[in-house]
């Protein structure tokens, strides 16, 4: 048995995507085996916050065009609402809105329809409805079985989404056992696992949603997105915890991409080779390939680059890698093995200059206008660690107390000044990449090397 459904859910915080953009990741994800694009931008106005408005016609004709898009890739383009900030339940003019709303995207040929109830006050406030439901999942469900009856009437062929309020970790919620007690059994409910972004889903929680709701999960995977607290994270690592059993036991998975929908496409053709064979699947090889295929002759490139920017719900703790360079370095040095130890680190610094360089002059410009600033602070750290070897090479002048190397010594005073004021300039960053490791070294380089300016100068006599 295989996954139902697997899809896209453009359900981030942020600025929403192109149609543009929505175009090519639909055709991307078609390439791969998907088969569902849900539109639900959450900064949408009007697929939240004015949800009761009409799209503009101009809107609706772009959007025929993802329709006819995903008709050919294989991909059902599907829309969502998300009225739940300021719906009546028990309202017939709501419930009206948003059939006719629904049934406006149905004459385009949209079959697959969401409910999102996520991200809203968790209790009734309305006072209509306080009269006629006692629980919010009393109302909840009763909106969503209002909505599919009215859609089933006219419509052959319905596929109804609903996200819960109570979308993670306690899937035996009394409010999740209520809602799916009295939900249309048709209705497929979504679910994020044990967290909102969880790191792992094993299949116990699938079978625990399955045993408390009477039917499947509908995965919500919160990967790689990007939004919130974690907007300076480039999620470009590999797709990771999924339990390869959850095929058998959910309804499937929808990816919730990045702001960034170029960038999406290493983790989402990762996933695909997950959800193609999950049994055999190994992350770091599918990432490696899924890399290759995307970047060619750049890909060695894109890898090393990808490697300082692993941090992520699925991988929380920063890359190993500058730690390693600094650790190799440590040893070496310590060892006596000088110009090994040099070697090191301009190796890893002329690797991040010259391959992010070579990234920013010749990736797609569409990527590289989402990942310049990445790129850029990843270039800054690779022209830092070569400032660190220069510092490095010029310190014995400091210890020429017969005053034959004042040249070079107040060379490296530049030097180390430069380095300073490139350490300064990437403290207020607004991307984090793994370089906290080269942050540590690099400051301890410059403070270390100020206390042997001390010492040659003499300073204590002024």
């Amino acid at each position: 048995m295989s996954f139902e459904i697997l899809g896209v859910v453009e359900g981030f915080y942020g600025k929403p995507w192109s149609m543009e953009e929505r175009e090519e990741i639909i055709n991307f994800i078609g390439e791969r085996g998907y088969n569902l694009y849900i539109y639900a931008p959450k900064d949408d106005e009007l697929h939240r916050f004015k949800w009761r408005e009409p799209y503009s016609t101009e809107f609706m004709e772009a959007f025929k065009r993802l329709v006819d898009v995903g008709e050919k890739s294989g991909v059902a383009v599907s829309v969502a609402i998300s009225p739940g900030l300021s719906v009546s339940y028990s309202s017939d003019e709501d419930l009206s809105a948003i059939v006719n709303k629904y049934l406006s995207f149905a004459k385009l040929g949209v079959e697959t329809f969401g409910l999102f109830y996520d991200d809203i006050p968790p209790a009734l406030f309305n006072r209509d409805d306080k009269k006629h439901f006692a629980t919010l999942a009393e109302a909840q469900a009763y909106f969503a079985n209002m909505v599919m009856k009215k859609l089933q009437k006219k419509l052959k062929h319905l596929t109804f989404i609903v996200c819960p309020t109570e979308y993670h970790k306690n899937p035996d919620s009394l409010y999740l056992k209520e809602l799916s007690e009295k939900l249309n059994p048709d209705a497929k409910i979504m679910w994020t696992g044990p967290q909102v972004c969880s790191m792992n889903i094993p299949v116990s929680d699938a079978m625990a949603f399955k045993e408390s709701t009477g039917r499947e999960p509908l995965y919500w995977d919160n990967y790689p997105v990007n939004d919130s607290y974690m907007i300076p994270e480039l999620h470009v690592g590999p797709y990771t915890g999924r339990s390869p059993e959850l095929s058998e036991n959910s309804s499937g998975i929808v990816l919730n991409p990045m702001i960034q929908p170029m960038a999406s496409k290493v983790a989402l053709g990762c996933a695909a080779k997950f959800f193609s064979d999950p049994w055999n699947y190994t992350p770091e090889e599918a990432w490696k390939e899924t890399i290759q295929e995307l970047f060619g002759e750049l890909s060695d490139a894109f890898e090393h680059f990808a490697l300082y920017n692993m941090q992520s719900p699925l991988h929380l703790a920063e890359s190993e890698k500058p730690k390693e360079i600094v650790e190799s370095f440590k040893a070496a040095y310590t060892n006596g093995n000088w110009e090994k130890a040099l070697t090191i680190l301009k190796n890893e610094g002329q690797a991040m200059v010259s391959g992010g360089e070579k990234l920013l002059n010749n990736l797609d410009g569409k990527l590289v206008r989402e990942i310049s600033p990445w790129l850029k602070d990843y270039i800054a750290w690779g022209k830092l660690l070569l400032k660190a070897v220069e510092i490095l090479k010029s310190r014995d002048a400091l210890f020429d107390f017969m005053g034959e190397n004042k040249e070079k010594a107040e060379s490296l005073r530049k030097t180390l000044e430069e380095a300073e004021t490139q350490l300064k300039a990437q403290t207020p960053q607004n991307t984090l990449l793994s370089c906290s490791a080269y942050r540590d070294f690099i400051s301890e380089l410059c403070t270390r090397t100020k206390g042997a300016f001390y010492l040659y100068y003499r300073d204590w006599q002024h």
